[in-house]
């Protein structure tokens, strides 16, 4: 047994604020002579059930989970709503999500609604693959097939992964579920972040590793100087830190040949015939237990060729800088146990905008998404008025049934406060 109170189905909108303790504040609203204790606001995909009004721009709500006692989710000011009043719904033995704090499996359905809305995008769910590296700005999603268009909606990101999608735009014409693209990872760098002067990105705790591939995009505006938008590129060895890379145009990497020593006091070196040039990059590591110093070293510094002896690949010296340029101090003599990397980083000579960014091109780590149309004309609700739908779970999963609470010839003024029945 079910009971159940009809209430008006006025709507109002405009736009609002919600903050953590559930202090609704509003703009064009009209709390005291619209609403009611007990209505519903939705915002942000959110509903919440005001429990107190104070005047006609300020109420308190509360989002609840099944006993209606839930947190609150923050709501950035500016954000639009609809008030939207719903009937109280009491399943028999005790509260349910309905009657405190959620009612957002109870539908306003009008007569066209009952007849229209399956050619409408009206949900999109985080597929089997959340995705990893995800950090700062949510990845942009985007539509494709299906035969509709316009359809449209924002990702949530926690803990590096996916957690939601919101549809922000439920498109029109689809015949069909559109494909549903979840962009990949990325670092957006403003021009702060990039240093010229050792072609360093800066981004703490960017995550990325040496040779992994990240594609260059200046978001629409100016491109750094010495990348190319729309371009792949590797990350390098040189200057890879916690926060910071740089990146290269081809994944090798390569070593001094033969024997490596100190031959002068301003870092100074001789080698074996090897590929080398000015401005290339050496990453030294391991221990020396030679007689040669290099003052400052420490096992995976990088440093800077100025200037080398012969021509690639006979090259048989060279002189190292630290990257930003300084001169470094040796002696001269023998080295032992070191290793000695050698790449050609991109010459970052400007510094771009600040929409641009670096897209991990690692698949693995991109999430995906599954879209749904709405329910509509595709065998949903029998009787205009208010409805309930409930989707089954266990080994009743996938379908979906519909108890008509209040069965009305026509309602009115429910403004498309849902997104799973829509006006069109």
């Amino acid at each position: 047994m079910a009971l159940w109170g009809n209430k008006d189905s006025k709507t109002a909108s405009g736009t609002i604020a919600i903050a953590s303790t559930g202090v609704v504040t509003g703009s064009s609203t009209s709390f005291t002579t619209e609403a009611k204790v007990g209505n519903y606001i939705i915002a942000g995909g959110v509903e919440y059930q005001i429990v107190t009004i104070t005047s006609n721009t300020a109420a308190k709500v509360i989002m609840g989970t099944n006993n209606g006692n839930g947190t609150v989710t923050t709501v950035s000011g500016g954000t639009s709503y609809t008030l939207s009043e719903k009937p109280a719904y009491v399943a028999h033995g005790s509260l349910d999500s309905f009657a405190l704090g959620r009612s957002n499996l109870v539908y306003g359905v009008d007569a066209t609604e009952a007849t229209a809305g399956g050619d409408n995008v009206s949900a999109v769910s985080v597929g089997t693959i959340a995705g990893t590296r995800y950090l700062g700005t949510a990845p942009a999603v985007t539509f494709s097939g299906g035969g509709g268009s316009s359809a449209a909606a924002t990702a949530t990101i926690s803990g590096g992964a996916v957690t939601a999608i919101t549809v922000t735009n439920t498109g029109t014409s689809y015949t069909s579920a559109p494909t549903v693209t979840v962009a990949k990872p990325a670092r957006i760098i403003p021009t702060s972040g990039i240093t010229i002067g050792t072609d360093t990105v800066a981004y703490t705790a960017h995550g990325l590793v040496a040779g992994e591939a990240v594609k260059y995009n200046n978001g629409g505006s100016t491109t750094a100087t010495g990348l190319t938008s729309g371009t792949t590129y590797y990350v390098a060895t040189a200057g890879l830190t916690a926060n910071a890379f740089e990146v290269k145009a081809a994944t090798t990497t390569g070593t001094l040949a033969a024997t490596v020593a100190t031959s002068g006091t301003a870092g100074q070196f001789t080698c074996g015939a090897s590929t080398l040039a000015a401005s290339d990059r050496v990453t030294i590591t391991g221990t020396n237990t030679g007689t040669g110093t290099i003052t400052g070293y420490a096992s995976g510094t990088t440093y800077k060729v100025s200037a080398v002896t012969g021509t690639s690949p006979s090259v048989t010296g060279f002189t190292l800088t630290t990257e930003a340029g300084t001169a470094i101090v040796t002696t001269a003599g023998t080295l032992v146990g070191l290793t000695y990397t050698t790449e050609t980083v991109i010459d970052i000579s400007g510094t771009g905008n600040n929409a641009q960014y670096f897209e991990i091109q690692n698949t693995a780590d991109q999430a995906t998404a599954t879209a749904a149309l709405g329910d509509g004309a595709v065998g949903g609700s029998q009787h205009a008025g208010w409805v309930r739908r409930t989707v089954g779970t266990g080994g009743r999963a996938g379908r979906v049934q519909y108890e008509t609470l209040v069965a009305m010839g026509s309602i009115t003024g429910d403004q498309s406060d849902d997104i799973q029945f829509r006006d069109s």
